[in-house]
Order: structure tokens, then sequence, then C-alpha cells
């Protein structure tokens, strides 16, 4: 084979898979007659998306050939912004030849366009996915949902308003009682906000649902007369949470039968209940026994004209049996000045390796993403956010995915004693060439003061963090390096083993690496470069995924 047109045409529908129809007519019409009859072909179907820069040059060069002599290959149309409103009057005269049409996405689109577009959609036999991002001020959107229920072969809805977070809707609907009433959506994700009577009036018209997702409910207090509704077929569930309290999501749980399997939870309420363990534990052994999989995430506020409430219950709760043995771990966040608590299942860490299987009890990991938020909030210290997760749990792994100094290090770790591991992003050094005086003072103080044995650094990238690297060696058994290649390990290796080689005091004994580009032969070329150098006599290499560990006596 030496030239493309050598390909089958099996192999070119294939790769017009991969690209937009934009790109492929761009690329493609004006080659020859084999290629322009590859292009009209029914087998090649078309996926219209202006959503990349690319696409949105040639959108307005080609959208109108397309949409008129293409229909019938036309699978999805995916439109943005200023573009959805061509895209609509170009296809409304004509949608019902828009026969292969699978899925629309359409951003930015006005209600009273979307309306009628919408009763046209049920003539099409193959659409099953629609996303709508409706601007409009109104807040009933009777008129909106009333047709799309009416899409008998809906199986993906997703809708959103403009602005989403201000404007709760309404939803004039009776409670759908009848098969008839009844759609076959499969997938709801509500990014707007609404009541819970309007939630569970929409949840009748979808008996088949098995992901949900919705937004900040109000009008909470109207929970004690609402109905219970069945959902057998609903294993995923996904809320946002910012006026509800924890006995109310409590009755808001009861009221729906399911069989979750995975919850999702992102909660901005200010109730502290949320981070109360064992009223979890009763709560899903209770409700929810057969869930697999929870993410959680709870958000604590920091304002200068606002009191932060504590949590008063224990502390450590998160690491009891229920919790470890459904390998769900618990960490810590910072950001934007704020405190953010989640747990989520368990991922293996670098740090594991050759670690006892009781791993999971000093499982949880504060990462620190803002290492001063009294940018944001003036009254804020990082102290007042580790202070805050003490009282919930005990620190045992330390990140900082932040450039930070050493003196804010030593700061902080004399806050967490606790840390068996630490994990940096990059150093801030005075001089990136040296390590100063007071530095050297700084890191001798930390690690007399400080027990990590275990320190992972992801950004080597001045001549100061060599130097860093060379005495960590005297104070850590395992050194955890972020690489980008071969070469970048093989300096790595070579540098920091030839140091541990030369002297007796170092206490490195197991040397890692996360690389980002990983080949099969990763093992061999370490075994080699050790040898041929010299560097270690009795050690074991071992590939984990993308993590390669290096042991030595």
């Amino acid at each position: 084979m030496t030239t493309i047109e050598h390909l089958s045409n099996e192999i070119f529908y294939e790769i017009f898979e991969y690209f937009d129809a934009y790109v492929i007519f761009n690329g493609f019409s004006n080659l020859n007659e084999r290629f322009q009859l590859l292009l009209n072909s029914s087998l090649t179907r078309l996926k219209l998306d202006d959503n990349y820069a690319q696409s949105k040059e040639l959108f307005l060069n080609n959208y109108e050939e397309l949409l008129h002599n293409h229909h019938h290959q036309a699978l999805s149309i995916h439109s943005f912004d200023e573009n959805t409103t061509k895209i609509i009057s170009t296809i409304k005269s004509n949608l019902s030849l828009f026969q292969s049409l699978q899925s629309l996405i359409l951003y930015s689109i006005k209600s009273g366009i979307l309306s009628s577009l919408i009763h046209q959609l049920s003539s099409l036999p193959n659409f099953y996915s629609l996303t709508i991002d409706l601007c409009t001020e109104e807040q009933d959107h009777t008129n909106i949902y009333q047709p799309i229920f009416n899409l008998a072969k809906l199986k993906y809805l997703k809708y959103r308003t403009c602005d989403n977070e201000d404007i709760d809707i309404v939803i004039s609907l009776p409670i759908a009682t009848t098969d008839q009433q009844k759609t076959s959506i499969e997938y709801f994700i509500m990014d707007h906000g609404c009541s819970i009577k309007d939630l569970f009036t929409l949840l009748s018209y979808t008996p088949n649902v098995r992901y949900l997702k919705f937004l900040n409910l109000i009008d909470i207090n109207d929970l004690n007369t609402i109905e219970p509704i069945k959902l057998i077929n609903l294993t995923k569930l996904s809320m946002e949470i910012s006026e509800m309290t924890f006995d109310e999501f409590e009755i808001l749980i009861k009221k729906i039968r399911f069989n979750l399997k995975i919850l999702s939870l992102d909660i901005r309420h200010e109730d502290m209940s949320y981070l109360n363990a064992k009223r979890w534990e009763d709560f899903l052994h209770e409700n929810l026994l057969q869930l697999e999989k929870l993410y959680f995430k709870k958000t604590v506020y920091f304002s200068d004209d606002y009191e932060t409430p504590m949590y008063l219950g224990e502390q450590n709760e998160f690491n009891s049996i229920f919790w470890l043995e459904r390998r769900w771990i618990f960490k810590v966040e910072n950001d934007s000045g704020h405190l953010i608590y989640s747990i989520q299942p368990y991922k293996r860490n670098w740090y594991e390796y050759g670690s006892e299987s009781n791993q999971l009890l000093k499982s949880v990991e504060f990462e620190i993403v803002d290492v001063s938020p009294e940018h944001w909030v003036e009254s804020i210290h990082i102290s007042d956010h580790i202070y805050h997760a003490l009282t919930i749990t005990q620190i045992y792994h330390l990140r900082i995915s932040t450039t930070i100094s050493l003196e804010n290090l030593y700061k902080i770790l004399l806050l967490l004693p606790d840390i068996e591991t630490l994990s940096l992003f990059r150093l801030l050094f005075t001089n990136s060439t040296s390590i100063t005086d007071e530095e050297l003072q700084l890191l001798c103080l930390l690690f007399r003061e400080n027990h990590f044995q275990k320190l992972s650094f992801s950004d080597v990238y001045q001549v100061a963090d060599v130097h860093f690297l060379m005495l960590i060696c005297f104070h850590v058994n395992h050194l955890h390096l972020h690489c980008k290649d071969y070469n970048h390990v093989e300096s790595f290796v070579g540098l920091i083993l030839s140091h541990v080689r030369s002297r007796t005091d170092s206490k490195l004994r197991l040397l890692s690496f996360t690389i980002l580009k990983f080949a099969n032969d990763m093992i061999e070329f370490l075994t080699k470069i050790s040898k041929e150098n010299k560097l270690l006599n009795d050690f074991i290499i071992e590939q984990i995924n993308s993590d390669v560990y290096i042991k030595w006596t």
C-alpha cells in the first residue's frame, strides 16, 4: 500500500466515524469522484458538531449544503451558541427527511423555536436522544415538557435552562396515571431547579428511568404530602442539595422505591449532620443496603461575614468497619477559600506498594489546592481549614497541588502530626540553582519534627529541586517521582541510585515513578541500566498500572 486511495471503502467509513461532518467534507469533498461517491453514500453516517474551533470555522461554509443534500445521512446534530438558530431554521421545514437522525444537542435555544421543533421530532423513527439548553425567562415550562413526553422512542433527555441556578421552573402537568402517558425515557438529567411536587410529577412520566439527576429542590415543606413513587429500574441517582437538610433528604429517599446501585451527592447545605458517619451507616443499612458505590461531596463555606458551622460529633467515624468493608474512602480538600469533604470508592495510591492489608484504616488524605485562602476570604487562613478538618478526622496523607514555600510547608506539617506520606507539586526556593542556609535550616526542622517516610514530587524543573531530592534520600524510605519519558526516568535512576550507593546513611529503599508514556519494556530497560551502571546489586523491579517500583535492600 503506497497511497491513501488504496484503502478500502470500509476503512474510510470507519475513519469518518471519528470526525465531524464539517471536517470530513472540507477535507474530502473536492478530491476525486471516488471520494465524492463515498461522501454521498448512505453508509457514511454524519455527525454535525460545531462545538470545536475548527468546526466553527467551517460551519458557515458547509452547514446549508450538508443539511439540504445529506439529511438522510445525519446521525446527530450538535449546535452551540449563535449557530443553533441557523441550524433550526434550516432543518425545521424538512425535518421529516432526517430519517437517520438519532440525537440532537441544542444550546442557547429560544423556547418559541424549540416548541415547534419538538412536535416534529415525533415523526423521526430513530430519534432517541435530546439535550437542550433553553434560554428563557419564563418560569412555566409545561409547553416544553409536554411535547417531549410525547416522543415515543426517546431514551435520553437532558434539560438545562440558562442560568439554571437562578431560575426554578414550574411544570403544570397532571400526574401520569395511564400507560399511554408514560415515556420510554431511561436517562433523565434535569439541570434546573424545581419544586419537590413538580419533580415527582415529572417522574410519574418516566417509570423506566435508569439514571436520574436533578438540581436544587424548593418548597421542601410539601415533602410530607407527596405520594411515594416506584422506579424499579432506577440504579443511579445524582443530586445537588442546597435547600434540603439531612432530615428532609432521608424523607425524600424513602419516598422513592428503587434498587439503587450508585448514589452521587453534591451537598451545599450548611447542615453538618451530613458529616455524621454513624447516621449515614444507619440510613444506608435501612434504605440502601444494595448500594455499591457512593460519591459524596459536602462543601463547607468560609466567609468574613459568616460563622462557619463546626462538626460536633466524634472524630474518625468514617473509619469504621462499615466504610472499610465497602472501601469507601473519606477525603478532605480545600479550594477557593472553602473546604470540601468527600467520600469516593477506593483507588490505589502510589504509597501503598507493599503496605499491610489494614492500610485503609489510615487512608484519609487532605489535598491543599489553595495554600492561601486569605486571598479569597480575608479573615481565613490555612490553619482554619486544617483545624476544621481535624474535628472530623485525623489526616494521614497530605497532598499539596500547588506551589509552596518551605516555610509554609513547615507550618502546615506542624499542624498535622499524623502525616505518613507527603505529595508535593512544586517547591518555591529563593534561588533556582541552590538551597540557601535558611532553607536548609527549615528542612532540618521539617525532618526532625515530622515522621513521614514517603514522599512524592511531581514537578522537578530546577537545580534546587535536585538538591532537595538528594537530601530527601537521608530521611524517607520511599521516593516517588513523575516522569515524562524514558530519558527522564533514566536521568533520575542514575542520579538518585548513584547517590544512594555512595552513602551508607541513606534511608531510601524504594524508588518509584509514574510515567506518562509507558511502554511494555520499561522493566527490562530499568534492569539493564541498573546492571550496566552497577547501581544496585540485590533489587527487584515491578510494574503496577502506570507506576514502576525499584526496591532494594
